[in-house]
C-alpha cells in the first residue's frame, strides 16, 4: 500500500534534479543522504516514499584532501533543506571520505556539528563514501564496488559495511587510479615532455591549458591566431608508441597523431607556473586533469594512454585483492566515480569485469541518493529502485 504524504491542498511544482523528477513542495517525513568526497559534497532529501524533496552540494570534505568537513557538510545540508521543517527528518546516513577507522572519530564528530548547525536533533549514521558508492548502484545488500574518483579502490559490501578493501588510501600512499593519481602522472609527463627528459605528448599542451588557461607562458607563438605551442618535425604515432615505454597497445599502430618528434626546449617560466600551480592548491584539484588525459588517450596518444592503461590495472588490482571475500559471484559489481562514468579507463575495467564475473557490472548513480536510501532501509523501508 502506497503512503501520501503531501499536506491537504499543498500546491506540487515539478522540477528536475540529479535527473530525477523532484516534488518541490512534499511534506515529511524526510531522511537525509550525503556522499561527501574530496572534490564535492551531495545531500539529498527523499521522503519515505522515495520522493526526491530536496538537495544541495558543497565543497570537498576529506580532510586528507584539504576539506574542511564539517563546514562542507553544513552547506551541502541547509542547501538541501532549505524551508523544509526540520522536525519531520527521521534519520540520515552520511557517508564521508577518510571516514574508515583510522579518520571515523573526526568524521561523526564534524557529521553532528553540521547536523545541529542546521537545526537538526539527534544525529547522523556515519559511513564512509565506499558504502555509499554501492547503495547508489543496487539495492542489493551484498557486492563488489571499483570505485575512482577522487580517491580509487575496490571493496566487498555486506549491509553497509565493508568487509574488505583494497586501496583507497588516500593520494599521499595510495589511490592508483584515481582521477588524482591521473592529474599526477599527467603533470609528470608533461614536465619530463618539456624540459628534454620524456616523449612528446599532446598532454604538454593540453595540461597547462588546463592549469593555467590558453595565455600561459610558453603557449604563445609571436603572431599565430590563437595559443599553440612550436612544433618541430612530426613523426607517426606508432614511433612514438616505441619510444615511450610500455605506451603501446593493440591498434595503437594504426593511429596517426600530429605530435613532434621532440618537444623543443620549453620557456623555463611555464614548467614554473605549472609548478606553482599545482603545489599552491589542495592536492584533490589535481583530478580536474583526469579528463584531460582520457581525452589525450582517446584521441591516441601513447604517453595518455600508458597512463590511463595503468590506471585500469590498477583498478582490477584491487578488485582481484577483495574478490575472495565475495560469498556469492553473482551478486552485483558497481563502478562508482567520474573517472569510471565514460572513458578509456572506464571501458578497460568494464571490459575486465566482465571477465571475471558473470554478472555485468553496473554504473552508480548519485550517492547522495543511495545514503538516503541505506537511511530509508535502517526505517525498515525500501528504497526506490
Amino acid at each position: 500500500m502506497s503512503v501520501s504524504f503531501l499536506r491537504p491542498q499543498c500546491p506540487v511544482n515539478v522540477t528536475k534534479v540529479y535527473g530525477r523528477r523532484v516534488l518541490t513542495h512534499l511534506a515529511g517525513p524526510y531522511v537525509i543522504g550525503v556522499d561527501a568526497g574530496g572534490t564535492k559534497t551531495r545531500a539529498a532529501v527523499l521522503t519515505l516514499s522515495g520522493a526526491l524533496a530536496g538537495s544541495g552540494t558543497g565543497p570537498g570534505a576529506n580532510p586528507n584532501s584539504g576539506g574542511d568537513t564539517a563546514g562542507a557538510l553544513t552547506t551541502a545540508l541547509g542547501a538541501a533543506l532549505g524551508e523544509l521543517d526540520r522536525s519531520l527528518v527521521q534519520g540520515g546516513v552520511f557517508g564521508i571520505a577518510g571516514a574508515g577507522s583510522a579518520g571515523r572519530p573526526a568524521a561523526v564528530a564534524a557529521a553532528r556539528r553540521a547536523w545541529r548547525a542546521v537545526g537538526l536533533s539527534g544525529s547522523p549514521s556515519v559511513v564512509t563514501d565506499i558504502a555509499v558508492a554501492f547503495a547508489a548502484g543496487t539495492s542489493a545488500p551484498e557486492g563488489i564496488v571499483v570505485f575512482s574518483g577522487t580517491g580509487a579502490g575496490a571493496a566487498v559490501i555486506n549491509d553497509g559495511t565493508i568487509v574488505q578493501r583494497a586501496d583507497g588510501y588516500g593520494w599521499l600512499v595510495g589511490d592508483q587510479g584515481s582521477a588524482v593519481w591521473l592529474g599526477r602522472q599527467a603533470v609528470e609527463a608533461t614536465l619530463a615532455a618539456l624540459d628534454g627528459r620524456g616523449a612528446p605528448t599532446l598532454l604538454a599542451e593540453s595540461v597547462p591549458r588546463a592549469l593555467l588557461g590558453p595565455l600561459a607562458p610558453g603557449l604563445m607563438t609571436e603572431g599565430s591566431r590563437g595559443p599553440r605551442p612550436a612544433r618541430a618535425r612530426r613523426r607517426s604515432a606508432p614511433a612514438l608508441a616505441m619510444a615511450s615505454a610500455g605506451a603501446g597497445s593493440p591498434g595503437t599502430a594504426t593511429t596517426t597523431l600530429d605530435l613532434p618528434e621532440r618537444t623543443p626546449p620549453a620557456d623555463p617560466a611555464l614548467a614554473q607556473a605549472i609548478i606553482k600551480e599545482v603545489y599552491g592548491r589542495p592536492p584533490a584539484a589535481l583530478g580536474r586533469l583526469g579528463p584531460v588525459v582520457c581525452a589525450a588517450a582517446a584521441a591516441g596518444d601513447p604517453v595518455a594512454r600508458h597512463i590511463t592503461e595503468q590506471a585500469a590495472q590498477w583498478l582490477l588490482r584491487d578488485v582481484d585483492a577483495v574478490r575472495p571475500a565475495l560469498t556469492d559471484q553473482n551478486s552485483p559489481v558497481v563502478m562508482a566515480g567520474s573517472v569510471l562514468g565514460n572513458g578509456p579507463v572506464a571501458d578497460a575495467v568494464r571490459d575486465g569485469l566482465r571477465e571475471r564475473f558473470p554478472v555485468a557490472p553496473c554504473t552508480a548513480g548519485d550517492g547522495a541518493v543511495g545514503a538516503a536510501g541505506m537511511a530509508l532501509r535502517r526505517l525498515g523501508l525500501q528504497p526506490p529502485s
